[in-house]
């Protein structure tokens, strides 16, 4: 048997990875790979293993520039998709499609990524009956052996349109696991291929595809894959979510609607100066600076918002008229907070950084200086908040640690560690005691904000944990999932007291009102609910936003309510 010496360079074909590095993947190596020049017998025919790859290869459209999928399970009428992790990094709003044409959403929360590979489980529910792909027999990849790669990559026009192909090839070799990458194939692929299923010559799934070139002779491809088995041995060892129902979109109505389910009759709370459901549409901006509006914060006089192309605003919150807007991040902001003088604006990104920004005492806030920046997390920066005395700022991250930092000098306080998963939420208690933090592990833990001891685990029994609030009094503790659920619990008893489950897709915000009677909160179904803190009875529903909600405030005198989203608007919500 003859060789050849080449070196091969991994080339992942969309995005860098978020916890694999990618100049890992960048490598030179020198492998020995055996040449195989006779006929392979094939045991179905090109076009029988071309239709099977038809039916269980899906497309997926979202943040990134777009790849494909397998679908290599189901429970009920949830569907599994595997997929190259790199497809779904970054967070946003993804879509399935189906060999049958039919586009599913993706609740992003629920995508769960393989450790330490480039790979990725994408759910979605159908009432439909999709195939689901056989496994196998991973001791018959010799070289030589056939195989065929399956993808929806974009086509070479203008257009850019995305079309099914499968592709023939043959077994190379092997290499050492390199983020998972380990067969090697000389099939064609191109770019929105990644994720794709490698096939045998019985149609089974044998690896999730990726791209390979060789440096050294560039008119020969080499295409490589993770192996199948590498899923299978991590899938033994977890549960993967199952979805209660497919994500609906919010009943159409005019941005002033108000909506009861519960009663009709909407007055003022006693004792409190916000109402229950007694907001109208005041304002809705067009938020002038082009990104979605990822986090707000409601001042009496202020609105202050960060965005996920980085620019931060200052609004006047009675007229919604923009008094400043820069460039704080080169990439999305992801939440924003005010120390309690209103003198600091803190801002945590996608760049792994946070910011300290100083606005004058005189409120001249076109005068805008960044006091430092903040860096120590490996991975996005989620969540931020300042305790009430103004002395620590906290941070939440996907690199699964919560950092507590000293406000004035910027000196790192402590690091807590314990989440398995990204830190998606972050709160301080009123009293400036607690300090809680919300996870893609479905934990919520308690901390003391003063020592970083941590005082217990809740265990939620739902998914994701997108966003938690203390009641004024710090005596409830509020968390919201990506399964739309809102749990509240009593903190001195540990009970759980009421568990909602009216909004149809996740809840991305919550905030308790300032007299602590009535719960607010926003979800990806469009629409803002009020529940009464109290009984967890819901009071009333408001519409205004044509997509996903991202973020709620209220302000300190209860009487304006700000919302923020996917519609690149801000909806300024007032008492009449």
């Amino acid at each position: 048997m003859n060789f050849q010496r080449i070196i091969i360079i991994i080339i992942i074909s969309i995005l860098p990875l978020k916890t694999i590095n990618i100049r890992s993947l960048i490598i030179s190596i020198t492998i020995l790979i055996p040449l195989i020049t006779s006929e392979v017998a094939l045991s179905l025919t090109e076009s029988e293993i071309n239709k099977i790859a038809g039916e269980i290869t899906v497309r997926i459209d979202g943040q990134n520039r777009g790849g494909s999928g397998v679908i290599v399970e189901k429970q009920g009428n949830t569907y599994y998709v595997l997929t190259n992790w790199h497809v779904v990094n970054k967070v946003g709003d993804y879509q399935v499609r189906t060999p049958d044409g039919e586009m599913h959403p993706v609740y992003y929360s629920l995508i769960k990524q393989v450790p330490n590979v480039d790979l990725a489980v994408v759910p979605f529910t159908s009432s439909q009956n999709y195939p689901v792909a056989e496994t196998g027999d991973l001791a018959q990849l010799v070289p030589g052996k056939a195989v065929f790669v399956g993808g929806w990559p974009r086509s070479g026009s203008n257009l850019q349109q995305r079309i099914f192909l499968s592709t023939p090839g043959v077994v190379k070799g092997r290499q050492q696991p390199i983020g998972g990458y380990s067969l090697l194939y000389d099939n064609l692929v191109r770019a929105g291929m990644s994720g794709g299923p490698v096939l045998d010559t019985e149609g089974r799934l044998v690896a999730i595809n990726g791209i390979v070139k060789l440096q050294e002779n560039s008119d020969a491809i080499v295409s490589g894959g993770i192996e199948i088995n590498t899923f299978w041995q991590w899938r033994q060892q977890v549960s993967l979510p199952t979805i209660s129902q497919q994500p609906q979109t919010a009943k159409a109505t005019t941005p002033t609607e108000v909506t009861n389910p519960v009663s009709t009759n909407i007055s003022k709370q006693e004792n409190g100066t916000e109402t229950a459901v007694n907001f109208t549409l005041a304002k809705a901006i067009s938020h002038e600076v082009g990104g979605i509006v990822n986090s707000v914060v409601a001042l009496n006089s202020y609105i202050i918002s960060g965005s996920s192309n980085g620019m931060i605003s200052v609004r006047d919150i009675n007229n919604g008229e923009i008094i400043a807007t820069w460039k704080a991040h080169a990439e999305s902001i992801n939440s924003v907070a005010v120390s309690p003088n209103e003198e600091l604006v803190v801002s945590g990104s996608d760049d792994k950084t946070i910011k300290i920004w100083k606005l004058p005492k005189n409120k001249n806030v076109t005068d805008i200086t960044l006091v430092q920046t903040l860096t120590g997390h490996d991975d996005v920066v989620d969540a931020v908040a300042i305790a009430p005395n103004g002395e620590m700022l906290v941070s939440g991250s996907w690199d699964r640690t919560i950092k507590i930092w000293n406000l004035s000098s910027g000196e790192l306080i402590r690091t807590l560690e314990g989440h398995s998963e990204i830190v998606n939420a972050i709160a301080i208690s009123p009293d400036g005691q607690f300090l809680a933090s919300g996870s893609k592990d479905n934990q919520i833990k308690l901390w003391n904000l003063q020592t970083g001891q941590l005082i217990r685990n809740i265990n939620t029994n739902s998914l994701s944990i997108l966003s938690v609030v203390f009641s004024p009094d710090s005596q409830i503790l509020a968390s919201s999932s990506s399964d739309g659920t809102i749990n509240i619990w009593n903190l001195q008893t540990d009970e759980l007291i009421h568990s909602l489950k009216e909004h149809i897709d996740g809840v991305w915000s919550i905030v308790i009102t300032p007299n602590g009677k009535t719960l607010i909160s926003s979800s990806w179904d469009k629409t803002i609910k009020f529940w009464e803190l109290s009984t967890g009875n819901l009071k009333g529903s408001l519409n205004g936003h044509t997509s996903y909600i991202s973020t709620v405030a209220i302000s300190p005198d209860g009487q304006t309510i700000v919302s923020g989203g996917w519609d690149r608007k801000i909806n300024i919500w007032k008492v009449p």
